[in-house]
């Protein structure tokens, strides 16, 4: 049976808004590379979300989803992103990385 991997409304507006900020804050040089790294972690999502490890979400942050799995975004970047599921469906509400508070329940392992 195939996966059916739904992106959130907000996500898909974070997602949006992290291109924008990305260039902004000066981490990419270009717009064009800032898109085309927001692009690598969606379509990682849609096609490694059901094949990666799935870990229980740390209960301080299992308001996001009781499930999240490691991406990796760069040397220095590793982003969590947040599901539920239920059978063959993925619903993805939220994503987080290593460089801000939420981090903080994943640099410790």
């Amino acid at each position: 049976m195939e996966e059916v991997i739904h992106i959130t409304r907000q996500l898909v507006f974070y997602l949006n808004d992290l291109v924008d900020t990305l260039y902004k804050e000066e981490y990419f040089g270009f717009e064009e590379s800032a898109h085309e790294y927001v692009e690598r972690i969606r379509n990682s999502i849609y096609t490694d979300l059901a094949k990666l490890t799935h870990h229980e979400a740390p209960a301080e942050l299992k308001r996001y989803g009781k499930y999240y799995v490691k991406i990796k975004g760069s040397k220095r970047t590793m982003w969590y992103v947040f599901f539920d599921k239920i059978d063959n469906r993925y619903i993805v509400g939220f994503i987080t990385n290593n460089h801000v508070p939420q981090g903080a329940y994943f640099n410790k392992f």
